[in-house]
């Protein structure tokens, strides 16, 4: 316990304060602009690291990190334009209510859902992140691979008012995301000799096009005009974007649950945020009385989306403090700042390098607390953007896509991607075609395809291995109940969801 003290007064040290609220403003900055993702976001600030020790660099890293999440969610409110892949579930229904006059509502929520997603991930690190970890391990390419088949279950969920429509949407992503290198042997598929899709098409240039892009060519109809969207802070518009007894009510239970699902992905190696937001939000409306509000402006869409991948922030450092596993690419980073600090995670750091583990405990909580104070002061200002002319803000925005998609690899490429995903995106909005199925399916498929073969390799072609190992048993039974239920509700005429 004095060693906890100890790193605690370390860790409040008026420099090493500034050093974490630097990396949460830093953070909170990039997250929000589209294309410039949370990844990029700390492998940069890795070599200002080299000068520091490890408190501060960890402070720094887990500002960056947690506020990133965070960051994110503020445009993909506001502008429709989600500034990370994790928060592209929340503009499903932020933007819908900032359209209505109620985006200040939207911030709020996601900011109080994101701080609880990341307390509660602190919460297990600390309380079970051995136990936890080891339970992770059991999960081989069997329990993944039917793990990602009920997650592209969820499909049902978000397909629209009718499954068709929803299943056309996903098959469109899973086209899309076989392009590229088979992952298994590496010969191209469908790259029509292009070499710059041997990686597979971009997901964030995608992702941008898929959201903000088509946005701006459906805006382009009206020429740009200035809708009765924006927001007043004044009179009725003020009480509108108060957080109500009914908003809590509608959202405790869903933002608690996405926060256990969110911790669960975290703890898996190669899911992440982008999995667990949607599993989050399309959970919710499965369990919803009244579906057919998402998609809408529902607040508890909002609400499960970001618990869900702010949970994932502490969960992922579950198996690379216990195992030396990085839970995601994220980690993976912050196992080489580590390294680099000469601290080498697993399952001796507990004995030897407490201090280190107590300095993650304590930076993870105090990020988190940072990003809520740090959220609060800046909602007010961030509203202002819906102030400005459209005619003005777009063509910003224009330029923000276009260099964010550039800057991920440097490669003009990119940017005819996102374009090109700017043109599918409106084109599926003509047709009502809605969009969350299809990054559902595109962000799954090829990890999907990757788990698929490496069980059947390992079983020389059984198909038996998914029944017989108790995990991978129990998602294949979920994915039956779930295929059943949502097949059920769609003959009874009652719609998961209506077209987003």
């Amino acid at each position: 316990m004095e060693i906890f003290f100890d790193t605690l007064l370390t860790v409040l040290q008026p420099g090493n304060m500034l050093v974490l609220l630097g990396g949460v403003l830093g953070g909170m900055l990039i997250g929000a602009i589209p294309g410039m993702t949370v990844t990029m976001a700390v492998a940069l600030a890795v070599p200002f690291t080299l000068t520091m020790g490890p408190v501060p660099s960890l402070l720094m890293l887990l500002g960056i990190y947690c506020a990133g999440i965070y960051g994110g969610s503020i445009t993909a409110i506001l502008l429709n334009a989600p500034g990370t892949p994790a928060s592209a579930a929340t503009s499903l229904d932020g933007y819908e209510l900032a359209k209505q006059g109620k985006a200040g509502k939207a911030l709020k929520m996601a900011l109080l859902a994101s701080v609880y997603g990341g307390l509660f991930s602190v919460l297990v690190l600390v309380l079970v992140a051995p136990q936890l970890a080891e339970f992770a391990l059991r999960f081989g390419p069997p329990e993944v691979a039917t793990l990602l088949v009920f997650s592209l279950t969820m499909v049902g969920v978000l397909s629209g008012e009718t499954i068709v429509k929803g299943l056309l949407a996903a098959s469109i992503g899973m086209m899309i995301a076989v392009i590229g290198a088979d992952p298994m042997l590496s010969v191209d598929r469908f790259t029509f000799g292009a070499t710059d899709l041997f990686d597979g098409v971009p997901y964030i240039p995608l992702l941008i096009g898929l959201f903000a892009m088509a946005e701006m060519l459906t805006q382009a109809e009206t020429a740009f005009r200035q809708s009765g969207d924006v927001i007043s802070l004044d009179g009725t518009a003020k009480d509108s974007n108060r957080i109500t007894r009914d908003d809590m009510r509608r959202s405790t239970v869903p933002m608690i649950r996405s926060g256990f699902l969110g911790v669960f992905i975290g703890m898996l190696p190669g899911l992440g945020a982008g999995i667990a937001t949607f599993l989050g939000y399309a959970e919710t409306k499965r369990a919803s009385k009244e579906p057919g509000r998402f998609g809408k402006g529902a607040i508890e869409g909002v609400a499960a989306s970001e618990s869900a991948n702010n949970a994932v922030t502490g969960a992922t450092l579950v198996p690379l403090l216990a195992l030396s596993i990085p839970g995601d690419i994220v980690t993976a980073i912050l196992l080489g700042a580590l390294l680099i600090q000469g601290v080498t995670p697993g399952p001796m750091i507990f004995l030897t390098n407490i201090d280190i583990v107590y300095t993650v405990y304590i930076a993870l909580l105090m990020a988190n607390l940072a990003v809520a104070a740090t959220a609060l002061v800046a909602i007010r200002p961030m509203l202002t953007v819906l102030r400005i002319p459209k005619a003005v803000l777009y063509p910003v925005i224009f330029m923000i896509c276009v260099a964010g998609s550039f800057a991920i690899r440097n490669n003009l490429f990119d940017v005819f991607i996102m374009f090109a995903g700017g043109v599918l995106g409106y084109v599926l909005r003509l047709f009502g075609l809605p969009v969350a199925p299809l990054l559902i399916a595109f962000i799954l498929t090829r990890p999907f395809e990757e788990a698929l073969r490496q069980a059947l390799i390992s079983s020389e072609g059984d198909l038996s291995i998914f029944v017989t190992r108790p995990i991978a048993a129990f998602f294949v039974a979920l994915t039956v109940l779930a295929i059943v239920f949502t097949v059920r509700r769609h003959l009874r005429g009652n719609p998961a969801i209506p077209d987003t």
